[in-house]
Parts: structure tokens; sequence; C-alpha cells
């Protein structure tokens, strides 16, 4: 009877140890008040050092995320003085050919809407082989189509902050003169028209807090009066996935609070020209975090810009019907370009 009861306890012991690492209880239990001790690296106020890049002035710190990467091709599709109307970012994977040509036959057309200026690019990594298959395929593609914009990181789900985050360099340095960015993922709907619809006539422009005695007078050059400030998409409110098996597993180490700042699911989120600015100046002082949607949202939080809701984005695939896409701007799941094709052309007709 001792011998089975040492067992039973050993058993009991080892399952309630298990679900207290597998399930994090641990993690749970030591998180951090998100409300009350909040702050991420820069430790200090940004808006002054975004202030200085936006006017080319050294910034009183140096910069602590600078992604050491380089753009293996470019576009010539802002050369021109014109003022965009809207330029559409989408973040594509090496291999997803089919959906590429899929969104070049939908609502990646640029001159679909009589009188707007819209353009498009698509944003790739690399893969570990030199001139592999795949790459020799890319550049064909480029050469066909000049808008695969590539740069010299792994093209893989955890860089996809980098991949975010290099197209916002790309668009600071080389295509400033949009009204309004689009980024999305491959695999979404999109429609064109009703997004310069929300942003020209619906969105409402984001207020950007001031963070203390010395932001305050600083941080005016963030606020632009000619410059609407716009970042908005479907907003999240949410924790940290602290279990051991999940592939959102956050530990204590890399991000010890129990909630994120409110934040703008990835794949499609819009923002207007002095919001990317803003964005692109700010993530020099904030570090980098390998989630891009929550790395975006934490750089919202540092620079004091609130991210608005929209309800026309949807993060999951909306059921389709006529009615119920017409004011849809983005949904998620249309990695097929046949349906993509089927249910844009039904829209587009109306």
């Amino acid at each position: 009877m001792r011998r089975r009861k040492y067992y039973q306890f050993i058993v009991v012991a080892s399952v309630l140890i298990y679900v207290y690492y597998f399930f994090g209880v641990c993690d749970y239990m030591n998180t951090k008040s998100f409300d009350k001790d909040f702050h991420y690296p820069l430790d200090v106020n940004i808006q002054p050092l975004i202030s200085n890049v936006l006017v080319n002035k050294m910034p009183e710190h140096p910069p602590i995320n600078v992604y050491p990467y380089k753009f293996l091709s470019n576009s010539v599709k802002c050369l021109t003085q014109e003022r965009l109307d809207l330029f559409i970012v989408v973040k594509s994977a090496m291999g997803n050919f089919e959906q590429r040509n899929g969104i070049r036959q939908t609502y990646g057309q640029e001159k679909l809407i009589t009188g707007k200026i819209v353009r498009i690019l698509f944003f790739i990594g690399i893969d570990d082989q030199v001139k592999s298959p795949m790459q020799k395929r890319i550049e064909e593609e480029m050469a066909i189509f000049n808008d695969v914009i590539q740069m010299d990181f792994h093209d893989s789900y955890f860089n996809n902050t980098i991949k975010t985050m290099m197209s916002f360099r790309w668009l600071f340095d080389h295509c400033s003169n949009a009204n309004n960015y689009l980024f999305t993922d491959d695999d979404m709907y999109i429609s064109v028209k009703n997004l310069l619809t929300y942003v020209e006539n619906e969105a409402p422009e984001n207020v950007i807090t001031r963070q203390g005695s010395k932001g305050d007078r600083d941080s005016v050059i963030l606020h632009d009066g000619s410059q609407k400030i716009i970042f908005a998409g479907y907003v999240f409110n949410s924790s940290p996935q602290r279990f051991r098996s999940s592939k959102w597993h956050v530990s204590l180490e890399e991000y010890p609070w129990n909630q994120w700042p409110p934040y703008v699911t990835a794949g499609a989120f819009v923002v207007s020209n002095r919001a990317m600015k803003i964005f692109y100046a700010g993530s020099l002082f904030v570090k980098h975090f390998r989630f891009d949607d929550i790395y975006l949202g934490i750089l919202a939080k540092k620079i004091g810009l609130e991210p608005t809701h929209c309800s026309k984005f949807y993060f999951y695939k909306k059921k389709y019907s006529v009615e119920g896409y017409r004011d849809v701007i983005a949904s998620h799941g249309y990695d097929d370009p046949q349906e993509l094709y089927k249910v844009w052309s039904e829209q587009y007709s109306l």
C-alpha cells in the first residue's frame, strides 16, 4: 500500500508540474501590470527624438534599432513628383507567385479608380540558397512586372517585423509622397474604393498624447495641421500567450507585462503620410519585437498614438454575399487567386 501511494503521489506530482510549466502558470502568476508598470526600451520619451529625425536633425540619443539589411531591388514608381492618393504595400512570401498574380489582376491594378493615383509594390525576403530555382523565378518576375522589392533577410514568419519595418524604411526614403499607405498580406481581399472612401471621409484623426514636459515643447512637430494622422484597422486588446507549446508563446524575459498595448492586426491596416513617417522615425528608438502587429502596437504606445478601430477590416474570412461585402475594406483568407478574382470582380462591377 505504501509503495502504491508513493507511485500515485509521483504521478500526481508529475502531472501538476507538467501542467504548471506547460500552461505557463508560473509566467501568468509573475507577470507585471501593464497599466501600472509598462515601459519598453528605450525607456525615454521618444517624441523629441522623432521630431529631430523628421527635420533631419541629430537626435540626442543614437538609434538602437537600425536593421542591418539591404534592398536587393528597387522601383521607379515614386520617382515623379505627383502626389499619390494611395500606396499599397503587400507583404508577400517568396513562393507566393500565384497570390501576387491574383492581386495584379484584381485590386492591384493601378488605374482602376478614375481620378485617383494608386501604386503597389510587393515586399519579400530571401531563402537560404544562393541563386536557388525560386530565386531565379523571382528575378524573372521582377524583370516582367518591376513591382517586387526584395530584401536580404531570411523570409520567415518570425521575420515579419523586419519585413514590415524595412517596408517603412523604403517608403520613408523613396516614396514619401502618398496621402495614405495600405499594408496588407498577400492572402487578403481588398476594396481600394472602400478604403479611399474611408480615409477621405470617415477616418477620424488620431491624437498623439504628449509625453512629459520635454515632449510638450519638442513634440509639436508631430502634429502637422496640414496632414491628417491615421492609424486604423481591426484593433485588438489582448494578453500574451504563455502556453509553452503555442506558436505565439512569449516568455517573461521577452515581455513581462500582462497585456499587450492596443494593436491593429497586421493582415491589413492603413496609415496616413504623417503617421508613416512618425512610425519609421519612432522605430529607430524602440527595441525590436518579433510579432509585427504587436511591435507596431508597442511603437504606437511609445509614440503616444492610439490606433483607431475600423469594423470594415476583417482579421478573419468574412462569409461572402454580394450585399455583405459592399462596405468591406479588407477580409482575410483569400489565398486562392481564383476565389479572390471571383469576389473582387463581382464587387467591382457593382
